[in-house]
Protein backbone atom coordinates (compact mmCIF):
# COMPACT_ATOMS: atom_id res chain seq x y z
CA UNK A 1 0.00 0.00 0.00
CA UNK A 2 1.53 3.66 -1.28
CA UNK A 3 0.31 6.55 -0.09
CA UNK A 4 -0.33 7.81 -3.66
CA UNK A 5 -2.45 4.57 -3.77
CA UNK A 6 -4.49 6.31 -1.24
CA UNK A 7 -4.95 9.68 -2.44
CA UNK A 8 -5.82 8.20 -5.70
CA UNK A 9 -8.39 6.12 -4.39
CA UNK A 10 -9.48 8.66 -2.55
CA UNK A 11 -10.00 11.32 -5.26
CA UNK A 12 -12.11 7.92 -7.35
CA UNK A 13 -14.44 7.65 -4.36
CA UNK A 14 -15.27 11.48 -3.82
CA UNK A 15 -15.50 11.94 -7.35
CA UNK A 16 -17.19 9.11 -8.21
CA UNK A 17 -15.32 8.53 -11.59
CA UNK A 18 -11.78 7.68 -12.86
CA UNK A 19 -11.36 10.52 -15.06
CA UNK A 20 -12.72 12.98 -13.07
CA UNK A 21 -10.48 12.33 -10.26
CA UNK A 22 -7.19 12.48 -12.53
CA UNK A 23 -8.79 15.78 -13.46
CA UNK A 24 -8.69 17.03 -10.02
CA UNK A 25 -5.44 15.55 -9.22
CA UNK A 26 -3.77 16.56 -11.99
CA UNK A 27 -2.68 13.57 -13.53
CA UNK A 28 -3.59 10.95 -16.50
CA UNK A 29 -6.21 8.91 -15.81
CA UNK A 30 -4.18 6.12 -16.91
CA UNK A 31 -1.72 6.37 -14.23
CA UNK A 32 -5.21 6.27 -11.35
CA UNK A 33 -6.47 2.90 -13.14
CA UNK A 34 -3.40 1.57 -12.22
CA UNK A 35 -2.93 2.69 -8.65
CA UNK A 36 -6.20 1.15 -8.21
CA UNK A 37 -5.53 -1.97 -9.80
CA UNK A 38 -2.23 -2.29 -7.56
CA UNK A 39 -4.22 -0.70 -4.34
CA UNK A 40 -6.82 -3.37 -4.97
CA UNK A 41 -4.07 -6.60 -5.55
CA UNK A 42 -2.46 -5.02 -2.17
CA UNK A 43 -5.81 -5.78 -0.72
CA UNK A 44 -6.73 -8.37 -2.47
CA UNK A 45 -10.07 -7.68 -3.05
CA UNK A 46 -12.18 -5.42 -4.99
CA UNK A 47 -12.19 -1.91 -3.70
CA UNK A 48 -14.08 -0.22 -6.77
CA UNK A 49 -17.23 -1.01 -9.02
CA UNK A 50 -17.41 0.15 -12.05
CA UNK A 51 -21.61 1.16 -12.54
CA UNK A 52 -23.19 2.80 -15.85
CA UNK A 53 -23.38 6.25 -13.65
CA UNK A 54 -19.17 6.45 -12.72
CA UNK A 55 -17.78 4.18 -10.03
CA UNK A 56 -19.16 3.44 -6.18
CA UNK A 57 -16.83 1.65 -3.54
CA UNK A 58 -17.05 -2.03 -2.55
CA UNK A 59 -18.03 -2.93 0.88
CA UNK A 60 -14.66 -3.25 1.54
CA UNK A 61 -13.50 -0.02 -0.12
CA UNK A 62 -16.12 2.17 2.03
CA UNK A 63 -14.21 0.29 4.76
CA UNK A 64 -10.81 1.55 3.78
CA UNK A 65 -12.02 4.61 2.74
CA UNK A 66 -12.97 5.85 6.65
CA UNK A 67 -9.14 4.75 7.43
CA UNK A 68 -7.58 6.39 3.98
CA UNK A 69 -9.12 9.71 4.92
CA UNK A 70 -7.89 9.69 8.19
CA UNK A 71 -4.78 8.48 7.48
CA UNK A 72 -4.19 10.85 4.78
CA UNK A 73 -5.44 13.95 7.19
CA UNK A 74 -2.93 13.02 9.61
CA UNK A 75 -0.63 13.17 7.14
CA UNK A 76 -1.50 16.22 5.97
CA UNK A 77 -1.78 18.05 9.49
CA UNK A 78 1.75 16.56 10.35
CA UNK A 79 3.06 18.35 6.98
CA UNK A 80 1.56 21.39 8.53
CA UNK A 81 3.34 21.13 12.22
CA UNK A 82 6.50 20.92 9.88
CA UNK A 83 5.65 23.79 8.07
CA UNK A 84 4.45 25.89 11.05
CA UNK A 85 8.06 25.24 12.49
CA UNK A 86 9.94 25.73 9.26
CA UNK A 87 8.04 29.27 9.57
CA UNK A 88 5.90 28.70 6.36
CA UNK A 89 2.27 28.19 5.94
CA UNK A 90 -0.27 27.87 9.05
CA UNK A 91 -2.48 25.53 7.38
CA UNK A 92 -6.20 24.93 7.86
CA UNK A 93 -8.02 24.27 10.86
CA UNK A 94 -11.46 22.71 10.32
CA UNK A 95 -14.17 22.68 12.60
CA UNK A 96 -17.72 21.88 13.25
CA UNK A 97 -20.07 24.06 15.10
CA UNK A 98 -24.01 23.77 16.22
CA UNK A 99 -25.41 26.29 15.47
CA UNK A 100 -26.48 28.47 18.31
CA UNK A 101 -22.75 28.41 19.77
CA UNK A 102 -21.25 29.86 15.44
CA UNK A 103 -23.93 32.45 16.38
CA UNK A 104 -22.89 33.40 19.91
CA UNK A 105 -19.37 32.20 21.56
CA UNK A 106 -17.88 31.20 18.01
CA UNK A 107 -17.05 35.10 16.54
CA UNK A 108 -15.03 35.75 19.59
CA UNK A 109 -13.28 32.32 19.99
CA UNK A 110 -12.38 33.32 16.26
CA UNK A 111 -11.24 36.77 16.86
CA UNK A 112 -9.06 35.82 20.28
CA UNK A 113 -7.72 33.12 17.39
CA UNK A 114 -7.26 34.99 14.37
CA UNK A 115 -5.01 37.56 16.47
CA UNK A 116 -2.96 34.80 17.69
CA UNK A 117 -2.74 32.54 14.61
CA UNK A 118 -3.12 34.99 11.69
CA UNK A 119 -1.49 32.12 9.49
CA UNK A 120 -3.98 29.90 10.05
CA UNK A 121 -6.93 29.19 7.90
CA UNK A 122 -10.29 28.51 9.57
CA UNK A 123 -12.57 25.87 7.48
CA UNK A 124 -16.35 25.84 9.84
CA UNK A 125 -18.97 23.80 9.14
CA UNK A 126 -22.61 23.91 10.78
CA UNK A 127 -22.58 20.31 12.75
CA UNK A 128 -25.53 18.83 13.51
CA UNK A 129 -25.69 14.58 13.56
CA UNK A 130 -23.85 14.53 10.38
CA UNK A 131 -21.08 16.13 11.26
CA UNK A 132 -19.67 12.78 13.23
CA UNK A 133 -18.55 10.77 10.41
CA UNK A 134 -16.41 14.03 9.58
CA UNK A 135 -15.18 13.60 12.25
CA UNK A 136 -14.29 10.44 12.34
CA UNK A 137 -13.08 10.30 8.89
CA UNK A 138 -10.70 13.45 9.74
CA UNK A 139 -12.30 15.83 7.62
CA UNK A 140 -12.68 17.48 10.69
CA UNK A 141 -10.18 18.83 13.44
CA UNK A 142 -13.10 19.10 16.03
CA UNK A 143 -16.87 19.51 16.65
CA UNK A 144 -18.64 22.13 19.35
CA UNK A 145 -22.22 19.81 19.12
CA UNK A 146 -24.26 17.59 20.55
CA UNK A 147 -22.66 14.32 21.25
CA UNK A 148 -23.56 10.27 20.10
CA UNK A 149 -26.56 9.64 21.16
CA UNK A 150 -24.90 6.29 22.06
CA UNK A 151 -21.30 5.59 23.24
CA UNK A 152 -18.53 5.72 20.77
CA UNK A 153 -15.32 4.67 21.87
CA UNK A 154 -14.16 6.03 18.65
CA UNK A 155 -14.11 9.59 19.81
CA UNK A 156 -13.17 11.90 23.59
CA UNK A 157 -16.04 13.65 24.43
CA UNK A 158 -16.24 16.66 27.21
CA UNK A 159 -19.75 17.97 27.59
CA UNK A 160 -19.19 22.50 27.65
CA UNK A 161 -22.98 23.20 28.29
CA UNK A 162 -26.67 22.18 28.89
CA UNK A 163 -30.00 23.03 27.76
CA UNK A 164 -33.33 22.88 27.52
CA UNK A 165 -35.42 21.79 24.47
CA UNK A 166 -38.28 23.77 22.95
CA UNK A 167 -40.84 22.77 20.34
CA UNK A 168 -41.15 25.70 17.90
CA UNK A 169 -43.14 27.10 15.23
CA UNK A 170 -43.46 30.38 13.68
CA UNK A 171 -44.78 33.39 14.99
CA UNK A 172 -48.63 33.23 14.20
CA UNK A 173 -49.00 29.57 13.77
CA UNK A 174 -52.55 27.96 14.44
CA UNK A 175 -51.28 26.15 16.85
CA UNK A 176 -48.69 28.95 18.51
CA UNK A 177 -50.67 28.36 22.44
CA UNK A 178 -51.03 24.49 22.22
CA UNK A 179 -49.83 22.84 25.52
CA UNK A 180 -49.57 19.60 25.11
CA UNK A 181 -47.50 17.50 22.85
CA UNK A 182 -50.77 15.03 22.00
CA UNK A 183 -52.11 17.56 19.90
CA UNK A 184 -48.79 17.71 17.13
CA UNK A 185 -48.59 14.50 16.36
CA UNK A 186 -50.69 15.14 12.68
CA UNK A 187 -48.78 17.83 12.53
CA UNK A 188 -45.48 18.59 10.07
CA UNK A 189 -42.07 18.41 11.24
CA UNK A 190 -38.80 19.74 10.56
CA UNK A 191 -35.58 18.08 11.82
CA UNK A 192 -31.26 19.23 11.92
CA UNK A 193 -30.61 15.96 13.05
CA UNK A 194 -30.84 12.68 11.69
CA UNK A 195 -29.14 9.77 11.98
CA UNK A 196 -28.94 5.88 10.60
CA UNK A 197 -32.53 4.52 10.45
CA UNK A 198 -34.52 7.88 10.01
CA UNK A 199 -35.89 9.76 12.17
CA UNK A 200 -35.29 7.99 15.85
CA UNK A 201 -34.47 11.29 17.83
CA UNK A 202 -38.04 12.62 17.21
CA UNK A 203 -39.38 9.02 18.35
CA UNK A 204 -37.25 9.42 21.25
CA UNK A 205 -38.33 12.45 21.87
CA UNK A 206 -42.70 12.08 21.65
CA UNK A 207 -42.25 8.29 22.09
CA UNK A 208 -42.67 8.38 25.84
CA UNK A 209 -45.67 11.37 25.19
CA UNK A 210 -47.20 8.92 23.31
CA UNK A 211 -46.53 10.78 20.29
CA UNK A 212 -45.55 8.82 16.79
CA UNK A 213 -45.75 11.54 13.47
CA UNK A 214 -45.98 9.50 10.60
CA UNK A 215 -42.81 9.11 8.28
CA UNK A 216 -43.99 10.74 5.88
CA UNK A 217 -45.23 14.25 7.82
CA UNK A 218 -41.53 13.95 9.65
CA UNK A 219 -38.61 16.39 6.74
CA UNK A 220 -35.08 17.26 7.33
CA UNK A 221 -32.76 20.59 6.64
CA UNK A 222 -29.59 20.52 6.35
CA UNK A 223 -29.01 23.47 8.18
CA UNK A 224 -30.45 25.85 11.11
CA UNK A 225 -31.59 28.68 8.05
CA UNK A 226 -33.07 25.58 5.95
CA UNK A 227 -34.94 24.85 8.87
CA UNK A 228 -36.40 28.17 9.46
CA UNK A 229 -37.32 29.16 6.00
CA UNK A 230 -39.30 25.55 6.61
CA UNK A 231 -40.90 26.51 9.50
CA UNK A 232 -41.79 30.22 8.08
CA UNK A 233 -43.51 29.20 5.16
CA UNK A 234 -44.40 25.52 5.79
CA UNK A 235 -46.03 25.72 9.14
CA UNK A 236 -44.05 23.31 10.09
CA UNK A 237 -42.81 22.43 13.66
CA UNK A 238 -39.06 21.72 15.55
CA UNK A 239 -37.56 20.91 18.39
CA UNK A 240 -34.41 22.83 18.81
CA UNK A 241 -32.42 23.85 21.93
CA UNK A 242 -33.50 27.18 23.77
CA UNK A 243 -30.58 28.98 23.15
CA UNK A 244 -30.47 28.76 19.49
CA UNK A 245 -34.58 30.41 19.77
CA UNK A 246 -32.60 33.49 21.63
CA UNK A 247 -30.49 33.73 18.72
CA UNK A 248 -31.00 36.79 16.05
CA UNK A 249 -31.16 33.94 13.90
CA UNK A 250 -34.59 32.62 15.17
CA UNK A 251 -35.50 35.24 17.46
CA UNK A 252 -38.58 37.58 16.06
CA UNK A 253 -39.18 35.01 13.42
CA UNK A 254 -40.07 31.88 15.97
CA UNK A 255 -41.62 31.15 19.52
CA UNK A 256 -41.96 28.36 21.88
CA UNK A 257 -45.07 26.35 22.25
CA UNK A 258 -45.71 26.48 25.83
CA UNK A 259 -45.81 23.10 26.28
CA UNK A 260 -46.54 21.45 29.52
CA UNK A 261 -45.10 17.75 29.19
CA UNK A 262 -41.04 18.45 29.91
CA UNK A 263 -38.56 17.70 27.40
CA UNK A 264 -34.80 15.82 28.16
CA UNK A 265 -31.69 18.58 28.46
CA UNK A 266 -29.52 18.44 25.13
CA UNK A 267 -26.11 18.45 26.11
CA UNK A 268 -23.23 20.44 24.11
CA UNK A 269 -20.10 19.21 23.74
CA UNK A 270 -16.42 19.51 22.48
CA UNK A 271 -15.88 16.28 20.50
CA UNK A 272 -12.34 14.51 19.11
CA UNK A 273 -10.92 11.42 17.67
CA UNK A 274 -9.03 9.37 20.35
CA UNK A 275 -7.08 8.28 17.54
CA UNK A 276 -5.63 11.68 16.72
CA UNK A 277 -3.35 14.22 17.45
CA UNK A 278 -4.91 17.44 17.65
CA UNK A 279 -2.99 20.22 16.45
CA UNK A 280 -1.36 22.99 17.89
CA UNK A 281 -3.80 24.80 16.03
CA UNK A 282 -6.87 22.80 17.11
CA UNK A 283 -5.39 22.87 21.01
CA UNK A 284 -5.33 26.72 20.89
CA UNK A 285 -8.93 27.00 19.50
CA UNK A 286 -9.88 25.59 22.38
CA UNK A 287 -8.24 27.40 24.90
CA UNK A 288 -9.95 30.62 22.59
CA UNK A 289 -13.08 28.74 22.95
CA UNK A 290 -13.13 28.38 26.47
CA UNK A 291 -12.18 32.10 27.55
CA UNK A 292 -14.15 33.20 24.43
CA UNK A 293 -17.08 31.01 26.85
CA UNK A 294 -16.00 33.37 30.39
CA UNK A 295 -16.14 36.84 28.27
CA UNK A 296 -19.54 35.94 26.65
CA UNK A 297 -20.75 34.64 30.06
CA UNK A 298 -20.06 38.55 31.07
CA UNK A 299 -21.01 40.77 28.64
CA UNK A 300 -23.05 43.36 28.90
CA UNK A 301 -25.05 42.48 25.39
CA UNK A 302 -28.51 41.54 25.85
CA UNK A 303 -28.71 39.09 23.08
CA UNK A 304 -25.87 37.22 24.34
CA UNK A 305 -27.26 37.68 28.13
CA UNK A 306 -30.23 36.06 26.98
CA UNK A 307 -28.32 32.85 25.14
CA UNK A 308 -25.92 32.51 27.71
CA UNK A 309 -28.90 32.65 30.45
CA UNK A 310 -30.64 29.76 28.68
CA UNK A 311 -27.37 27.35 29.06
CA UNK A 312 -25.93 25.83 32.21
CA UNK A 313 -22.07 26.10 31.84
CA UNK A 314 -20.59 23.12 33.45
CA UNK A 315 -17.89 22.33 35.04
CA UNK A 316 -14.33 21.77 33.53
CA UNK A 317 -11.28 19.87 35.17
Amino acid sequence: MKLHQLRYFVSVATQGSVRAAAAAMGVSAASVSQALRELEAAMATPLIKREPHGTVPTYAGRQLLVHARLALGQLARAEEEIAQIRGLAGGTLCLGITPWISQSILPHALARFHTLRPDVRIDVTEALGSAHPRLRDGTLDLVIGVPPRHAQSGFFARDLFRCGLAVVARLGHPLARCTSLRDLGDQDWVLTLREEGGEQPLAELLGPHEVAPAPERIHFARSALLAIGMLEVGDMLTICPWPLVETPLFRDRVQALPIREPLPDMPTSLLVRRSGTLSTAGQLFIDCFREATEVCANLDDLVLKRIMNSVELLPQN
